[in-house]
């Protein structure tokens, strides 16, 4: 929880970003961009680089705890395991996204600034410290070795990742609508798999999502930490569910690069 505490407890939470990763050594650039600024932890820059990506902003009277420090200490603890393997040869840049909020104008700006072509891939970290669930929505990708094992169905069983089909969008669709491939990646409780799963077969048979769907959505729990909800504060997280994504992400990456 030190992460979420720092990052959602700053007035400056892309400096207390920088601040974690320059005390763990990690070196980073700072994009600048006219309306945005995004982190990025580059690992072997190539034109084949997968993207890890989790937003540093928050909505507008948010704490910002689980939507998003979380699934920005998710990055870091990961970035913190990779740091400490100096073979480590994965093309892989992490990156904490500016105004994800404002419809992913961060994300946006990376895709122009590195070039589609030299992105093979796309995982979106958001939502993370809540829950006790890992849910990711595959998107047609599973087994995909763009994502350099972390799709094996091997490692998903493994960490009893839940597979319902459908997560609400987040940075991970500008990456999809740009073409390349995406999955995004979260922590609920049960009810929200069974909801998702649930979405996810209304989606596919073509029904239409209804005024109860989206009351339901709104009646989660997980939905409750966002956005000025009843839950919206980092007493309600679990340092456990953050560590359950960075423990699968770093299993992925690290064993894949003991293979």
């Amino acid at each position: 929880m030190e992460y979420i505490s720092k990052i959602a407890g700053s007035l400056d939470r892309k400096g207390s970003i920088m601040g974690i990763l320059s005390q763990m050594g990690a070196n980073f650039e700072i994009q600048h961009f006219e309306d945005v600024e995004n982190i990025v932890v580059s690992f072997n820059p190539s034109n084949q680089r997968l993207v890890i990506g989790a937003h540093w902003d928050a909505d507008e009277g948010s704490a910002g705890a689980n939507d998003n420090a979380s699934g920005c200490s998710v990055l870091l603890h990961t970035i913190e395991a990779v740091l400490a393997e100096p073979t480590f040869s994965k093309s892989i840049d992490f990156v904490f996204f500016g105004e994800e909020e404002k419809g992913g104008i961060g994300a946006s700006r990376y895709i122009e600034s590195v070039g589609k072509e030299n992105i093979s891939a796309m995982m979106n970290a958001d939502v993370c410290g809540f829950g006790d669930n890992i849910i990711l929505s595959d998107k047609g990708n599973l087994s995909n070795p763009l994502f350099f094992g972390l799709m094996d169905e091997a490692l998903l069983t493994k960490h009893k990742v839940q597979l319902p089909g459908f997560l609400p969008q987040g940075d991970d669709c500008i990456f999809e609508w740009a073409g390349l491939p995406s999955v995004s990646i979260c922590t609920a409780e049960s009810n929200a798999v069974t909801f998702f799963s649930r979405i996810a077969h209304k989606i596919t048979t073509e029904q239409s999502i209804t005024e109860k769907d989206q009351e339901a959505l709104m009646s989660l729990d997980v939905v409750k930490t966002m956005h000025g909800g009843e839950f919206d504060n980092i007493s309600y997280l679990s340092g456990e569910a953050v560590k359950m994504v960075a423990d699968y992400l770093t299993d992925g990456l690290l064993n894949v690069e003991n293979n």
